[in-house]
């Protein structure tokens, strides 16, 4: 947490005029925007396609009769693995990856944002529907 603090006060620091954008975010951008830090958190730390970008960080254990990904016990890789693990963990430092690809490229974040958080709003339906189906 004090690594994240420190990097985020440096460049608010070194690009302060450029937070300016900012100032005209729209309850719509700030919607799309959380829906996108929602989904790109998720997509990170759980879905198939990421899987080789965790693989370094997390060991394969069977529970169940299932293959399941634990962080690395230890150490660095133990330390990056419990980020990536935990999509909300994930989501914060992906919320702040995001506000500054959008105080830099407003234009391009904002269309990447948006097909984000559409699959997020698909998503939660998706699995709102499907518990709705569950308890009939």
């Amino acid at each position: 947490m004090v690594i994240f603090v420190i990097i985020n006060a440096i460049l608010i620091w070194r690009f302060q005029d450029r937070f300016a954008v900012l100032n005209t975010l729209s309850w719509f951008k700030l919607i799309v925007l959380g829906l996108a830090a929602y989904r790109a958190a998720n997509i990170l730390s759980n879905e198939p396609v990421t899987k080789p970008l965790r693989a370094p960080f997390v060991d394969e254990t069977q529970k169940e009769g299932k293959t399941v990904e634990e962080p690395k016990k230890s150490g660095f890789m133990g330390a990056v693995g419990l980020l990536i693990y935990c999509p909300s963990c994930t989501g914060v430092w992906l919320s702040a990856a995001l506000v500054y690809f959008y105080v830099f490229y407003p234009g391009p974040t904002f269309v990447v944002a948006l097909f984000l958080a559409l699959s997020a709003i698909e998503r939660i339906l998706a699995i709102t529907l499907g518990r709705i189906k569950q308890s009939n």
